[in-house]
């Protein structure tokens, strides 16, 4: 989609309200306060009034900070592509570049002597993600020098005292910061570090969300957030009082002047001042003279989303840019149905190709509307003006309408999933089918028999059929455990196909025959019929005799006119047969077209039931591929080409649907797809646009969150709330802004909204180099010592090996010193040598590697920590316990489980389970299959006396001793399904902390053209009480917190502790005596 603004004067400045901005920071004497807005940075008065902008750039500008002296202003850019450090004059200028190193930094603030910058960063000192790999350093402000690491542990949005010899941070608060009302163990807790004797107080810390410290002046206390409302905390006596006292709104981003006089805050859309001493605090009216944004946005369309063929395959409908168009296969000039600034979608003809419908949130709902041409005598293409009128009007969202094949009916879904049927103007609407989820269904040949699929609760589909008049209760079809999904009918309404999962990474075409006679008839009597049809052929009718000519008779005298006789009756319609099944059996005629590790969907039936197509994917490669019935049944190759939203026309013999989203045919014998190029004008409101993504989110959110209550949230109100400044946002950032503090009202896991950024330029850009190296930052010089190599790194490797304790002295050719910036010597593109001058004792030599990036870096140093944990637990336990780390619950983790079980598990008597830090995913009951396998019997070959059994008797390698799981804070989503089920089933006892309370089965849906919405769909309850695991972490039996700056794993310890004990009381569990049969007493 290409997007043109056609201006033809000059941009017209105007003053605008500044809301939604971010990140504030206030001069030392609080009279002037600088944010981010609009990707830039800006400045204003505190007291309220214009602001000035200090800069201007396509890049994102975010996060600035006021030097102690107040003349200049920090802040990050993401304008090299990496976030890097800047500063310029508070009056504005050329920004200069303090920070090369390309892993990036996030600035808190000047340290108090004005020399340095508080940051923090991660590097390569912890494999953690996220805040947990955040480390504090300082920056030096003037020159280019070496990061200077405060400690050695993890930490963010630290604050340090006026003497610079106390700092206060954050650890956990890993939530996202629009969320309200969230309690457990990820809520941000506040600490004291000493930077003169190393040591650390843990300040608070307990299930509420404690944010954004900020020092008073005085050193004694500070204030900072708790719960979305601004605090403050007193050191000595250790107590906190409430400052504000916002209900439903978060005080976010606050900042402090240096002389503590005025704080700034974010309430909602808005700043906000408070001074020491003041009841309330004050909003800000701050505006801003901004170039006008045109509100009307130009765009050429040269792509669809969703299409549809009359049935002669000259004209299409389709949606392209959310509207909806029509154009014939010639002219190809496309011709706008619909222009609303809310999508429409699921464009359908009538099978007479006069009308056609479709589904549209015009209004803030989602109803079925249908389209005709103004002048009936027209084409559709040749057409200027439609006449739309609406079919459905309720609150409840419609989607997916289909005609029945005399066009007679119309069916669309409703809601979650409920099937609806009703005159082809939508009057008289019944409910066919009652269901949570989203049914595939189709309409037999004659009306009379729906095929469809759905979910039960166990979420396994299966493919039923029902009378559409509801005279016999459902059949099942397919009764199968595994998904079988988006049945077809045959033309000629003797076969349904459809497709289903039997294996692992394998979805296969599957079919049955209605009636079994069908099913009964071999390759032989089929060919018999076929000669006889051709023998039959064959044979010419014998001529005619010749009759002798007759004499032409006389014209005969005119007779008398007969009486008119009455007109007849018309002839009523020849119904069409009824459809007949024969149900017994019907199960088991079911067949299966199998090609091996691939996934098949997409079916579509030729006009004659003699073939079907279907699309193929096997190792990332899409074809298109078919069948032929009834006897040519292996899958052939029709073309490389996948077309969505496929139909197969009887005109021509051709697939018609969307090629990489332009409209496509392919012919019915293969080949080469025909694609036809079109460009479509289309002109809308952005702020209409904004309004109606935001309302699409809402309505989504409304109708699929898990919980109905929504959080106990009146959910018409939140609407009411943020909707009209997601329209009034100067742009799509702003819109979705609006939506996070929406679904901040839910108080829920799992959630978001993602909006598409602009694509990265193809140019290369500079990189800082790691060399799989890391450096003792205590050494003086000269060179950099080494400190440790990583296991696995460039430098490990025989022919580049570097010893730990060895110096690079020369980095290619270039003196190095420890007082230097890294990336001075080692920015430049990743692809390349980089030559190593290294001291040994007397002796030096060159050492060429090829270096590695620092995410590189941090995935090895998460294989050396598991490494280091094994040692640890071998060492700790006498090498009696192994020990693992599930990383995520995926399938390449479980077979990397599977593998481990054996190699960390193998002569173990227990075995620790670590799934600290693993965000989740969907293997639990695997996991649980390994661990929980029955024991019935006991397996002893001949020669053994050690008890076993046959490991290819069991589904997955087994553990059947005992285990203690690991886990943590940010155990998430199915780690913590895991951690629960090992509570509930009493496998084994959890050490560590409580989980995040993060469990929702969430999928993701787009939102029109603009990005994704995560939609969590399914609660998971805990067996024994019936309790949500949302907001209810699992508990361990033996709580463990880490402490900044711990040099063991405290968690590991009790770990070994705990599983040696019950190992001791497993050892002592009865045993059967084995009796063999010749020894048995008779």
């Amino acid at each position: 989609m290409k997007i043109i603004f056609l201006l033809l004067l000059p941009a017209l400045a105007f003053a605008e309200p500044v809301r939604l901005a971010h990140e504030p920071a206030l001069s030392p004497d609080g009279k002037t306060v600088a944010f981010e807005w609009q990707g830039d940075l800006w400045t204003a008065p505190t007291d309220g009034g214009r602001a000035a902008r200090l800069t201007t750039h396509p890049a994102l500008d975010f996060g600035p900070a006021f030097s102690p002296d107040g003349k200049q202003i920090a802040f990050n850019s993401e304008r090299e592509g990496f976030k890097l450090l800047y500063s310029m004059p508070v009056s504005g200028g050329e920004p200069k570049q303090l920070t090369f190193h390309t892993d990036g930094s996030d600035l808190r603030e000047w340290t108090p002597d004005g020399k340095g910058l508080l940051v923090t960063l991660a590097r390569d000192l912890s494999w953690l993600r996220e805040s947990r790999s955040a480390r504090h350093a300082i920056i030096d402000a003037n020159e280019r020098k070496a990061e200077s690491v405060l400690f050695d542990d993890y930490g963010f949005d630290g604050v340090l005292s006026r003497d610079g010899q106390k700092l206060l941070f954050m650890r956990e608060g890993s939530e996202s910061w629009w969320r309200q009302g969230f309690k457990g163990s990820r809520a941000g807790q506040i600490w004291l570090f000493n930077r003169a004797d190393g040591s650390f107080k843990q300040v608070i810390s307990d299930e509420n969300e404690n944010r954004w410290p900020l020092w008073k002046p005085d050193g004694k206390g500070f204030y900072f957030v708790r719960n979305g409302n601004l605090w403050q905390h007193d050191l000595s006596s250790g107590k906190h009082t409430a400052i504000t006292n916002f209900k439903d709104d978060l005080v976010v981003f606050p900042a402090i002047s240096r002389d503590g006089k005025t704080l700034v805050f974010r309430v909602r859309f808005d700043l906000y001042r408070w001074h020491p001493g003041d009841k309330e605090p004050a909003k800000i009216a701050i505006e801003a003279v901004t170039d006008a944004t045109p509100d009307i946005t130009r765009v050429v369309l040269e792509k669809a989303t969703d299409i549809h063929f009359t049935p002669d395959g000259l004209q299409m409908a389709f949606i392209s840019g959310g509207d909806v168009w029509v154009m014939d296969t010639e002219l190809k000039e496309p011709r706008r149905v619909t222009q609303t600034a809310e999508e429409e979608r699921g464009v359908r003809f009538a099978p007479d190709s006069k009308s056609l419908v479709f589904v549209s949130e015009a209004g803030g709902q989602t109803d079925l509307w249908k389209a005709v041409p103004a002048d009936e005598k027209k084409a559709w293409f040749e057409s200027t003006d439609f006449t739309l009128t609406k079919l459905t009007n309720d609150p409840e969202a419609d989607s997916s309408p289909r005609f029945t094949q005399d066009g007679k009916k119309l069916a669309w879904l409703r809601e979650r999933g409920d099937l609806m049927l009703a005159d082809a103007d939508g009057k008289n609407a019944k409910r066919l089918i009652e269901s949570w989820n989203e049914p595939a269904f189709e309409f037999s040949p004659d009306g009379t028999w729906l095929a469809y699929s759905k979910e039960d609760e166990w979420f396994n589909d299966d493919i039923w059929l029902m009378p559409v008049d509801g005279s016999k209760p459902a059949f099942n079809v397919s009764q199968h455990p595994d998904d079988d999904t988006w049945p077809h009918w045959s033309p000629d309404g003797k076969m349904l196909a459809w497709t289903g999962t039997r294996e692992i990474d394998e979805q296969d075409v599957f079919y049955v025959h209605l009636l079994a006679e069908e099913d009964e008839k071999t390759k032989r009597e089929r060919t018999l019929v076929k000669a006889r049809e051709k023998i039959a052929k064959a044979k010419k009718p014998e001529p005619k005799k010749e009759e002798p000519k007759a004499e032409k008779p006389a014209e005969p005298a005119p007779k008398p006119e007969e009486p008119k006789k009455a007109e007849e009756p018309k002839k009523e319609e020849k119904k069409p047969e009824p459809l007949k099944i024969d149900f017994e059996g019907l199960h088991e005629r079911v067949q299966r077209v199998k090609l091996p590790n691939s996934v098949e969907y997409s079916l579509v039936w030729s006009p004659d039931s003699k073939k079907l197509a279907f699309q193929s994917r096997l190792d990332e490669q899409k074809r298109t591929m078919s069948i032929e019935f009834p006897d040519e049944l292996k899958p052939k190759m029709l073309s490389s080409a996948v077309l969505a939203n496929a139909v197969w026309l009887k005109e021509g013999d051709q697939l018609a649907g969307l090629l990489d989203g332009k409209p496509a045919t392919l012919s019915g014998k293969g080949g080469e797809a025909k694609t036809m190029s079109f460009k479509a004008q289309q002109a809308y409101s952005r702020a209409e646009k904004q309004r109606a993504v935001f309302d699409q989110c809402w309505q989504v959110m409304r109708d699929h969150f898990y919980d109905e209550k929504l959080g106990n949230r009146d959910w018409n109100a939140v609407r009411a709330k943020y909707r009209d400044m997601a329209a009034e946002a100067p742009d799509m950032k702003g819109a979705a802004e609006c939506v996070w503090l929406m679904l901040g009202e839910l108080n829920g896991s799992h959630l978001g909204f993602m909006i598409g950024s602009a694509s990265s330029t193809s140019g290369w850009t500079e990189e800082t180099a790691h060399l799989g190296l890391r450096f003792d930052a205590s050494y003086a010089g000269p060179g950099w010592k080494v400190r440790d190599v990583i296991p696995k790194s460039p430098a490990s490797r025989k022919e580049s090996r570097v010893e730990a304790g060895e110096i690079i002295l020369r980095v290619d050719g270039k003196d190095v010193q420890p007082a230097m910036d890294v990336s001075s010597v080692l920015n430049g593109p990743m692809e390349r040598d980089i030559v190593l001058t290294v001291k040994n004792g007397d002796k030096t030599r060159e050492v060429t590697l090829r270096p590695i990036s620092y995410i590189t870096a941090r995935r090895l140093l998460y294989d050396d920590w598991i490494a280091e944990n094994r040692k640890a637990v071998e060492k700790a336990s006498g090498g009696t316990l192994g020990y693992l780390h599930i990383s995520a619950m995926d399938d390449a983790s479980f077979q990397k489980f599977q593998e481990e079980l054996y190699h960390a598990g193998a002569g173990k008597d227990g075995l620790i389970i670590d799934v600290r830090e693993n965000g989740g995913g969907s293997t639990t009951d695997h996991l649980l299959t390994a661990l929980t396998q029955p024991r019935h019997a006991i397996a002893i070959p001949r020669g053994s006396k050690t008890p076993g059994y046959p490991q290819d008797r069991m589904i997955y390698a087994t553990w059947p001793k005992p285990i203690v799981v690991l886990c943590n804070q940010n155990s998430y989503s199915n780690a913590e399904v895991f951690s629960h089920a090992i509570k509930t089933l009493k496998r084994g006892q959890l050490v560590g902390v409580r989980t995040a309370g993060g469990v929702i089965s969430t999928g993701a849906t787009g939102i029109m053209d603009v990005g994704t919405l995560r939609l969590p769909f399914r609660g998971w309850y805990v067996l024994s009480d019936g309790q949500d695991m949302e907001l209810n972490g699992a508990k361990p039996d033996h709580i463990v917190w880490p402490k900044p700056g711990d040099k063991t794993d405290r968690q590991l310890e009790k770990a070994v502790e705990v599983l040696k004990a019950d190992v001791e009381a497993w050892k002592k569990r009865p045993q059967p005596k084995l009796i063999k049969a010749s020894e048995r007493k008779p």
